[in-house]
């Protein structure tokens, strides 16, 4: 049998984004800030997801894995 694994990003821990100082003096600077820290934890909980449904289909037990995205339609 042939284990295929999930991509080995899934399994790379990625920092969290560092506030920068002029993050204090500057709204555009904390809202950019913002934006970084959410699409890092999205991207965080997206592998997550991806782990638990690979681990589910490769038969563990147990699991409350959320659903794959749903794709965009294909033009045509």
């Amino acid at each position: 049998m042939t284990v295929i694994y999930p991509p080995s990003a899934d399994l790379a821990v990625e920092a969290k984004p560092i506030m920068p100082a002029e993050a204090v003096r500057s709204e555009a600077a904390g809202i950019a800030h913002d934006i970084a820290v959410e699409g890092w934890g999205e991207r965080g909980w997206d592998a997550v997801g991806r782990l638990c449904r690979w681990a589910a289909d490769n038969g563990m037990k147990g699991l409350s894995c959320p659903p794959p995205p749903e794709l965009p339609p294909r033009p045509g």
